[in-house]
């Protein structure tokens, strides 16, 4: 049994630092780094990965809020949750839309491949996202349901629920494994990114039947899923399809 703690924010004299926004700091700019890094070998131009990273920074930090609002409206207690961004919650898919968005839009305009800037991206990506499952964990984010499995964690009320969170970094640890794997596997640009981003939906989709329905905090349901699933079933068939089109398109260049 996993005990309650939530370890919001360490203070240093004046200065207090929020532990979730530190992981997030943390695991971004590592993501830049290991980008910059793998494009140089790969005779990327890094000009267009710091480009990248500003302009899909914007993106997550616009789109995980909006998306916050859109679908958890019921969660918000007046302008302040709407105005300050570390108010309310954030929706990581919400983020990854619109900075996918902004990404096709910049690629198009520099007319850049943009399954091959992905397949840069992803690793990064990933680590980032474990580094912010880690403070997701330690703040006590992502409220699962009621549970007497062995490795369920105490809640403030005594409760033993599923560690959603956790789920979640052990997820990402699984996708890190796949994603070191298949990079040794000679794939046609993007496809890496597409198994990831589909290896992705499969975990976080049924992750979300286990977080909680019976507090304040918990997500909107519709017809009993989460707004993240029914936003992963409409990525789902782009994702299936682009696989398909490219693995054929893969199976002409070696024939």
């Amino acid at each position: 049994m996993i005990p309650y703690f939530s370890y919001n924010s360490i203070t240093f004299g004046p200065i207090t630092i929020q532990i979730w926004g530190l992981f997030v700091a943390v695991g971004v700019l590592l993501a830049l780094y290991l980008s910059l890094k793998d494009a140089k070998k790969k005779n990327i131009n890094q000009d267009y990965i710091w480009d990248i990273f500003v302009i899909m920074l914007i993106g997550m930090i616009l789109g995980s809020k909006s998306a916050d609002i859109l679908f958890n409206y019921n969660t918000i207690k007046g302008v302040e949750d709407i105005i300050y961004i570390y108010s309310s919650g954030f929706s990581f898919l919400g983020g990854v839309l619109l900075s996918y968005i902004f990404l096709y839009i910049y690629a198009k305009s520099k007319k850049i491949n943009i399954y091959k800037i992905l397949d840069n991206l992803i690793l990064g990506a990933i680590i980032a996202l474990i580094i912010t499952r880690i403070g997701c964990f330690l703040v006590y984010d992502h409220i699962g349901k009621i549970t007497n499995l062995p490795w369920g964690r105490i809640y403030l009320d005594g409760s033993i629920r599923h560690p959603v969170a956790l789920y979640h970094l052990i997820g990402g640890i699984v996708i890190i494994v796949i994603i070191c794997y298949l990079r040794k596997v000679n794939l046609k640009e993007g496809i890496l990114t597409l198994l990831v981003i589909l290896v992705y939906i499969v975990i976080r989709f049924f992750s979300d039947f286990v977080r909680c329905t019976d507090l304040y905090l918990c997500d909107s349901r519709y017809y009993n899923l989460t707004h993240s699933q029914w936003l992963l079933l409409l990525i789902l068939p782009f994702v299936i399809l682009k696989l398909v089109k490219k693995n054929k398109l893969s199976k002409i260049n070696n024939n």
